[in-house]
C-alpha cells in the first residue's frame, strides 16, 4: 500500500475506533460534529481505494506527513481526554488535511 493511502486509512480507522467512546463524552452538537468528521474521513479514504498517488509530488509528500502527524495528535488528545473540544479540533484538522490529500489521487 502506498504511504499516502496508508496514512488516509490510519486516519479513518483511528477516528472510527474512537467514535463510540468520544460520543459518550459529547453533547449532541459535538456528536453531530464528530459524526460529520467520521463520514468525511471515510469518504477521503474510500475515494482513494484502488487508485494511486504521484509519490514524487512534493504536495503529496507534505500532506502525507501532515496527516500522519495529525493522526498521532488525535491519539494523544484521546489519551488525555481532558478537553473534548480539543479532541474534536484535532479530528477536524486531520480530516481537512486528509481531504486535501485525497483530492490529489490519480486513477490507477
Amino acid at each position: 500500500m502506498q504511504d499516502p493511502m496508508a496514512a488516509l486509512e490510519r486516519n479513518y480507522i483511528t477516528i472510527q475506533d474512537q467514535v463510540n467512546m468520544l460520543s459518550l463524552n459529547c453533547d449532541q452538537t459535538e456528536r453531530d460534529s464528530l459524526n460529520t468528521q467520521l463520514v468525511a474521513a471515510r469518504s477521503a479514504y474510500w475515494s482513494c481505494v484502488n487508485k494511486a498517488f504521484h509519490d514524487d509530488d512534493p504536495l503529496v509528500v507534505a500532506l502525507t506527513a501532515q496527516v500522519k502527524k495529525q493522526t498521532e495528535a488525535i491519539d494523544e488528545a484521546v489519551q488525555s481526554l481532558g478537553d473534548i473540544a480539543k479532541v474534536l479540533d484535532q479530528i477536524t484538522t486531520a480530516v481537512n488535511t486528509a481531504a486535501k490529500l485525497a483530492a490529489l489521487v490519480i486513477a490507477a
